[in-house]
């Protein structure tokens, strides 16, 4: 069967035939500096010293030297040192020399050809060697960045991976954790050379059918776990060296501390939503048991009073009844924070938006809270000449209505609750003040969260759910909800809505 050779496979000898390329193109240069340095100098022969002639010759090797290495600057040494031995010592086009002196100078020329050639290809082979750490170090630099900017185990591994394929030209590169050792069926690899590569923590190859590639297997190992293997296919000249498989080593060890940073990132994230999952669903549990059994208590025994004593004077029959329908209606209402709360926290709430007058909001409000509000005086101020307001506006009286109870439940009865609005640039400011406790002195941002409350221990009834709602309700209005300590004791709720360009509506007279 015909072997198929791959796009590795023809990169490598691509390499190759440029390298014998470029080594040829090399002797040809050296060859060529030679021998044009010899037919511009061979005029000057009878007023140039022999000395002066050897440099120039020195000169060629040590250019080839720096250009092509340490090969052909050998070559350029043996061969200048035959031409000034033919063209200038004497006798002239011979190698026949006859005098010590001359024989002198033309080995001294090719010994000192030499050893500039050598010094030239070292000089070379040491530059070659710092400019490879150098792009080793960039590249090492530059993958560390990406690395650090992943968040997640999935994206360290497609990082890595794309990294050896670009810089190493690795094929068919895969991780095979630690549980995958003997169960995955791998192609490249069997379970003892894998074994042996863990248990070695080190770099490990073996050849393939193809001559001139290799399977490596690179450990991801810290100082306190491993990671699994990457394997992959690779050509041999990019494990060559020492210092290549020290840098692929290196890059393993930065690929298994990304692995341990996002497997322990992972690990918080998992137990604090576990954390967070558990404390909201206690939180529930317990406005649940407060806010529901109190008022369940009441209307049980409200109903057995009513069932006990049928012959009670109206009066009180009114007045029990009064209590159970307010009962009923605390229900009814902390059963609509949670449907409401719910709705908002999962977007599937579409606003009705339409052009309104707040004036006309306000007044809905206000009718419905006398429910609770009972002789609670209540103190209006709105600017004149407020323009229309684009919003929804069954919603917007849902937050004044919480912004009131909230209010009314939280100042003393004696004390009057007071509402404000105005214009504050392009926004409407809507202000609840009241005259009650005030807020705490520290994180006031946390009572516009779930089951959030001044007061962890309170016998004001309340599920925490109000401000939490009106937040809501504020951002998917793409306004805002503040509080700030009102000077005198007291606390004030600022709802901003942006009042944006309402349309202008012009009577046309009929003709």
């Amino acid at each position: 069967m015909p072997h198929e050779y791959s796009s590795s496979e023809e990169d490598v000898a691509f390499s190759r035939l440029i390298g014998k390329r470029r080594s040829i193109r090399g002797y040809l240069a050296a060859t060529l500096y030679v021998l044009a340095g010899t037919l511009l100098t061979t005029p000057l022969r009878g007023v140039l010293d022999l000395s002066n002639v050897a440099l120039l010759y020195v000169l060629a090797v040590v250019l080839n030297g720096v250009r092509y290495g340490r090969g052909v600057a050998i070559f350029a040494a043996v061969f200048g040192s035959l031409v000034f031995a033919y063209v200038f010592v004497p006798p002239h086009f011979s190698l026949a020399i006859t005098e010590v002196q001359y024989l002198l100078s033309a080995v001294i020329m090719l010994v000192v050809a030499l050893l500039v050639g050598h010094v030239t290809a070292n000089l070379r082979s040491h530059s070659e060697v710092v400019e490879a750490q150098a792009a080793q170090n960039k590249a090492l630099y530059e993958f560390a960045r990406q690395l650090t900017a992943t968040r997640s185990s999935e994206a360290v591994l497609e990082t890595s991976l794309r990294f050896l394929e670009r810089n190493f030209a690795a094929r068919h590169a895969h991780l095979i954790g630690p549980e995958q050792v003997h169960s995955a069926a791998n192609v490249l690899a069997d379970a003892a050379l894998i074994q042996a590569c863990r248990e070695r923590r080190q770099l490990l190859t073996r050849p393939t059918a193809v001559a001139a590639n290799v399977v490596a297997l690179l450990p991801l190992l810290t100082a306190e776990s491993g990671h699994g293997v990457i394997c992959f296919e690779v050509a041999a000249s990019q494990l060559e060296t020492q210092s290549q498989r020290e840098f692929l080593e290196t890059v393993g060890s930065l690929i298994a501390v990304a692995l341990e940073r996002t497997h322990y990132a992972e690990v918080a994230q998992e137990v604090e939503l576990r954390h967070a999952a558990a404390t909201l669903r206690n939180t529930i549990l317990s406005s649940l048991s407060h806010d529901m059994r109190t008022p369940l208590t009441a209307l049980v025994g409200t109903a057995d009073t009513l069932m006990l004593a049928p012959m009670l004077p109206p009066e009180k029959q009114h007045a029990l009844l009064s209590g159970l329908r307010e009962q009923a209606q605390s229900i009814f209402q902390f059963v609509n924070n949670l449907l409401d709360m719910a709705r908002l926290q999962s977007g599937g709430v579409e606003l009705n938006l339409a052009w309104q007058p707040i004036e006309e909001v306000v007044g809905v409000t206000l009718q419905q809270i006398k429910s609770i509000a009972e002789a609670r005086q209540i103190g209006l101020s709105i600017d004149p000449d407020l323009p229309p307001v684009l919003i929804d506006a069954v919603l917007i009286e849902r937050a004044l209505w919480n912004l009131l109870e909230n209010a009314i439940k939280y100042s003393p009865a004696d004390s009057p609750v007071e509402l404000a609005i105005r214009r504050l640039g392009d926004e409407l400011d809507i202000a609840v003040g009241d005259r009650g406790e005030g807020l705490p002195t520290e994180n006031v941002e946390a009572l516009f969260g779930l089951f959030q409350r001044g007061h962890a221990e309170s016998s004001v009834p309340g599920a925490g759910l109000g401000l939490a709602i009106v937040k809501n309700i504020a951002e998917a209005h793409h306004g805002r909800l503040t509080a700030n300590r009102r000077e005198g004791g007291g606390s004030c709720f600022h709802l901003r809505l942006p009042l944006g360009q309402a349309p202008c509506l012009a009577l046309e007279d009929e003709a």
